[in-house]
């Protein structure tokens, strides 16, 4: 399924010759998965309508239609993570614990079908999960929707956080996430430092002391709650005026649900409004939120975490920039990301001032 990476000779003077990139063959990965999709089903599958998504700027998106003649059509996604992605190298035990332990609670999310770690089949790690009808609206496209339109979809989305934030984690797969010694929250903060401290990332002083603050000052968890991890606007279907589904699972983990709570908040998700999905003030979410979920949020924790958010944005851009200039990844969106580290960390620098 991958063109591997290939290195020159060790020649004499003569330099390395560029490492190119690796890269995933769509005619592969189609073939792989009705071989993949029949062994599973017992029953010989065909792969029709099947192409990428342009949406997302981490996992390979594709949908496509399974054809065989027990079960007829199914629509379904694949996602794929590729080895010179955004967050490379992947994990599928985050999203597939995800939508195994919110399937049939008030957390609307896709039915998992089937999925691997080694991507044996398929050539890279894996899911697959069922076609959910409706769109996912753009945040930037946010002022051409009717307002009571997106104040009903804003609450909606609200009550959703609060009721995953509701859920018991121990009565789910969630539990198998749940690691002794340090707290997620730590670990993922030391995660991004490091990732900001490689070589070939641009240095930024600021980012580097205010990621031993975050450190060293994150507040404990009121409770410790399903956290999505990437819980925003663009991150969910609509069909019909309703949330039909929330996606994108990939940063989930056990830990303070003040997380979801700034990082759904952050302008920059809302087409850089102060409101939710520009309708919703800021003391409406929180008053909606802590009656929805029965968590109180306090200020203290609410402004760390809008640093800690700020934070991890710059973190992920770096990310986008090296998938794109060290590992050839081949998605234009990513070559642009780093034009908005200026403005990050300069807001960045402010919620500090406000978190300590």
């Amino acid at each position: 399924m991958q063109e591997a990476a290939k290195r020159s000779d060790d020649v004499p003077g003569a330099g390395p010759e560029p490492v190119r990139p690796v890269l995933v063959n769509d005619d592969a990965v189609r073939s792989a998965l009705a071989q993949h999709l029949s062994r599973i089903s017992g029953q010989r599958t065909e792969i029709t309508s099947f192409g990428r998504k342009s949406s997302g700027f981490s996992w390979i998106t594709y949908a496509f239609v399974a054809r065989s003649s027990a079960e007829g059509d199914r629509k379904l996604i694949l996602r794929v993570g590729p080895p010179n992605g955004l967050f490379a190298p992947y994990s599928v035990l985050p999203q597939v614990t995800a939508l195994q332990s919110l399937a049939g609670t008030g957390v609307p999310v896709p039915a998992l079908v089937s999925s691997a770690q080694d991507g044996a089949e398929i050539g890279f790690p894996f899911f697959i999960c069922t076609h959910v009808d409706g769109d996912v609206p753009a945040p930037w496209a946010a002022s051409e929707l009717d307002p009571d339109h997106k104040r009903a979809i804003a609450r909606q989305f609200v009550e959703i956080l609060a009721s995953l934030h509701r859920i018991d984690a121990s009565t789910t797969p969630f539990a198998s996430l749940q690691q002794g010694g340090e707290r997620a929250e730590l670990r993922a903060i030391a995660g991004w430092r490091a990732s900001l401290a490689r070589p070939t990332a641009r240095y930024y002083p600021l980012l580097d002391w205010g990621g031993r603050w975050l450190y060293d000052n994150c507040p404990p968890p009121p409770r410790r709650t399903i956290v999505h991890g990437d819980y925003r606007i663009g991150n969910f279907i609509e069909d019909s005026g309703r949330i039909t589904s929330i996606l994108d699972w990939e940063l989930t983990h056990l830990g303070d649900p003040h997380e979801d709570l700034a990082w759904a908040m952050m302008p920059t998700f809302n087409a850089r409004s102060r409101k939710l999905y520009g309708v919703l003030e800021r003391a409406e979410v929180i008053d909606l939120y802590q009656r929805a979920s029965g968590i109180p949020v306090s200020d203290r924790s609410l402004a760390f975490y809008e640093a800690y958010a700020l934070y991890q944005a710059a973190a992920i851009q770096m990310c986008a920039v090296r998938a794109f200039e060290v590992d050839r990844f081949n998605d234009m969106r990513l070559a642009v990301m780093a034009s908005q580290m200026s403005s990050i960390v300069r807001a960045f620098e402010r919620a500090l001032e406000a978190a300590a």
